[in-house]
């Protein structure tokens, strides 16, 4: 609603506030506009220093933007509460009528509420929340007004953090690895690390909005076959030939999307790591870019970061639990054993099995949701990488962008072809769901996001 004011919930008879205590409406509202960008941003940066798995970090960005979006809606009659339409959220605290709050300000320490207890740097995400309540008292808000909003927000807050204790993250932690098995066929832990498999029952976690974990299963993967003849030596050919002859575009595609958290780099017998925006990061920073170009208000970027960050979400629940089902060789491994041993691919290779590519899925749930939003010829500039000295990269629309992560899994040598493509599929087929199940506005409202 671009129309909208933020809402003073008052329903008492408006007093004449003293002079002393300065209150800047104008103010308060143009600062607030942009503040889910802002804590977007600071919720990355978290997430980059505390190295998150992708996994992870997709469920650490879904829930403090839920609480966010959850504090704020009351403020407009026309969004519709999530209640119901998320697996196992119940009914979302309401604000006092008879108090008078400043419901941005709510949805902003809603969403600090759940992200520091999600992360492992509270300390960091109570700076940024200090800064933040400065920043409000700079601008001028009364203290009543301030302390009734930050009490809904933490009230909020709390409620999804209950519901998230129960999604099976926790249960999780305590099970066992991922058992590496003798098989050809199967994946084995890659150069340089040899990691082990990260997030193996991953599976597990309560899906945001689908069904199960296994509500989209992908296409079946290509036979495992090592004869020269077979068509799964035919895909490792074309990997392997793709990364012997890259040129210097498809290499920096490949580093564009690499979004790996945690690169190590050994120089003689030091050993050191960089760490990295996520996948699910990257498409958070690149919505961020959207919401600030088409200048939504809080609530419609509340409204957009519910969905993108839901699909990415329920993409990784899917996406693992195809990886582990069929637990596929890596082109790393398999390259180095039937067809040149000497062989490296352009990235390093992920801690999990090959199909299907995990980028790939949550790229295309992503971009199925955003295209939904902004429709299917919209052009952007993706700068999220200039952080780490790679340029940026213009796309003709979000499909377009989904596409080449795709691609870029084979540049970096990290995936065959089918993983990639397969995978699209999946993701747009959850994508699709997301915007299906998930309604936000109320029945007399338009059915674009």
């Amino acid at each position: 609603m671009k129309s909208a004011k933020f809402l003073f919930l008052l329903l008492v008879i408006p007093i004449l506030f003293g002079c002393e205590e300065k209150h800047d409406q104008a103010g308060l509202d143009k600062f607030s506009q942009s503040q889910l960008i802002v804590w977007n941003r600071h919720l990355s940066e978290i997430i980059i220093r505390d190295i998150f798995t992708p996994p992870v970090a997709s469920r650490i960005y879904s829930y403090p933007n839920i609480a966010a979006y959850e504090a704020l809606a009351p403020a407009y009659p026309a969004y519709e509460s999530l209640v119901n339409q998320y697996n196992g959220l119940s009914a979302i605290p309401q604000p006092d009528t008879t108090k008078e709050m400043y419901l941005p300000v709510s949805s902003i320490i809603a969403f600090s509420t759940v992200g520091k207890k999600l992360i492992l740097d509270e300390l960091k995400m109570e700076e940024y929340e200090a800064e933040y309540l400065g920043q409000l008292k700079q601008i001028g808000i009364r203290e009543e007004v301030l302390e009734n909003s930050i009490a809904y927000g933490r009230q909020v807050g709390e409620h999804i953090l209950e519901w998230a204790k129960k999604d099976g993250y926790i249960e999780t932690r305590a099970l066992t690895r991922h058992v590496i098995s003798a098989k050809p066929d199967t994946w084995q832990p890659t150069a340089p690390d040899y990691m082990p498999a990260i997030e193996p029952h991953w599976n597990k976690m309560r899906p945001f909005v689908m069904d199960s974990a296994a509500h989209y299963t992908p296409k079946l993967p290509t036979a495992f076959d090592s004869s020269a003849t077979s068509d799964f030596y035919r895909e490792a050919m074309e990997t392997y030939t793709i990364v012997k002859n890259l040129d210097e575009e498809k290499q920096l595609i490949a580093r564009f999307w690499d979004d790996n958290p945690n690169i190590s780099h050994t120089k003689g017998h030091v050993t050191y790591f960089q760490q990295k925006l996520t996948p699910p990061g990257h498409w958070v920073s690149i919505t961020s870019s959207a919401i600030r170009k088409n200048n939504l208000d809080m609530m419609e970027a509340a409204e957009t970061y519910v969905m993108v960050t839901t699909a990415l979400s329920d993409g990784f629940i899917s996406c693992w639990d195809a990886k582990f089902k069929y637990n596929t060789i890596r082109p790393d491994t398999y390259i180095e054993r039937y067809i040149d041993p000497d062989w490296d691919p352009i990235l390093q290779t992920p801690p999990f099995p090959e199909f299907p590519s995990g980028h790939s899925v949550i790229s295309a749930a992503a971009a199925t949701v955003l295209t939904h939003k902004f429709g299917d010829s919209y052009a952007f500039v993706d700068s999220t990488q200039l952080a780490i000295g790679l340029p940026v990269r213009k796309f003709n629309s979000f499909n377009e962008a989904a596409y080449e992560v795709g691609e870029s899994r084979i540049y970096g040598g990290i995936h065959f072809r089918p993983a990639c493509d397969l995978g699209a599929e999946q993701g747009k087929a959850v994508g699709n769901h997301i915007v299906a199940k998930l309604r936000t506005r109320k029945a007399a409202q338009t059915a674009k996001l």
